[in-house]
């Protein structure tokens, strides 16, 4: 396994080989995303706007318009603060096929601090109409959903971590898993409690449940790599089952997996939720292992969430 980052350049370039109207935009963040491999294998495909994140959304909707399928693998704190105007207005309002990525999602551009930090990103983008809302949690389910992200007839936000920082990401998609846009995964069954991930934060669910398990705790984990449109039937199933919920994701408690989850099981199934993430906070700068420590984005935080709903459900 080689990591989020080069998995994603790899992915790339199989997408370019495949789909001839692929074409890449760039605003000066190839070499941090590992896009420059898809600049190599197709420097015709590929178009630098220089640091011009909102001329770069306006001039993928133009390329939209004629039939290609435009992506933008950009940092999630600037595709998604300072090109939102034009992804609201130029893409989502006419449902334009463009791909907008964030890449370094969350706090996994550490050392740039609270500017580069995008935690407020999946809560922008899920509110948009037309908008769908996709996070990988491992290379081996990047592989499928960038491809999958790409065919998919209308505007995409793909988010990604910097999974190479502290070692490769860790592998949870069990073999002959298939990723299908809308539909989240089983990856342990259990009674008691469910425990719901996004992104990075699948593997620390995983290895709660394992610390829960040891307690006598059986956790369900699922993985909610949609997160819109959000598989609500087997959410609903899960919480009817255990009871209790919890979420867990490298982003705000507002508006992004947790707010989700909650809108979901209000109308549909009410139990109890405790929402894992930063909360209502800006980032700082730092290793990126002590940030996830700090904001409480660790499978101890999980395991004490769960502990605390498994006590409001009595």
């Amino acid at each position: 396994m080689r990591g989020m980052r080069q998995a994603f350049g790899d992915a790339l370039v199989e997408a370019g080989r495949r789909e001839p109207r692929l074409i890449v935009i760039d605003c000066e963040t190839a070499i941090p995303t590992f896009a420059s491999v898809f600049a190599s294998a197709f420097p015709d495909r590929f178009v630098q706007m220089g640091v011009a994140e909102q001329n770069a959304v306006s001039f993928a909707a133009g390329l939209a318009t004629v039939g290609l399928i435009p992506l933008l693998p950009l940092f999630g704190c600037f595709s998604t603060r300072r090109g939102n105007d034009q992804i609201t207005t130029q893409v989502a309002y006419p449902k334009f096929s463009v791909k907008v990525m964030g890449c370094y999602a969350g706090l996994t551009s550490p050392n740039t601090g609270a500017t580069h930090q995008a935690l407020q990103d999946v809560a922008l983008m899920r509110s948009l109409p037309n908008f769908t809302v996709v996070e990988p949690a491992d290379e081996a389910e990047l592989r499928q959903a960038l491809p999958a992200i790409i065919a998919h007839p209308g505007p995409v936000y793909f988010r990604m971590v910097r999974g190479d920082v502290g070692g490769t990401s860790p592998v949870v998609s069990p073999d002959g898993y298939e990723f299908r846009i809308g539909r989240g995964a089983v990856l342990r069954s259990g009674r008691d409690v469910t425990l719901v991930g996004s992104g990075l934060m699948v593997s620390r669910c995983l290895d709660a449940a394992r610390l829960l398990a040891a307690d006598g705790v059986e956790a369900e984990v699922i993985n909610i790599s949609t997160i819109k449109p959000l598989d609500v039937d087997l959410l609903v199933e899960s919480a009817r089952k255990t009871g209790a919920v919890v979420t867990a994701e490298n982003h705000s408690v507002i508006g992004g997996l947790g707010g989700a989850v909650a809108e979901a099981l209000t109308a549909e199934c009410p139990v109890p939720i405790v929402r894992v993430g930063v909360h209502d906070v800006f980032g700082e700068s730092g290793a990126i292992e002590d940030l996830l420590e700090h904001y409480g984005l660790t499978a101890s935080a999980v395991v004490d969430a769960a502990k605390r709903v498994l006590r409001a459900r009595g």
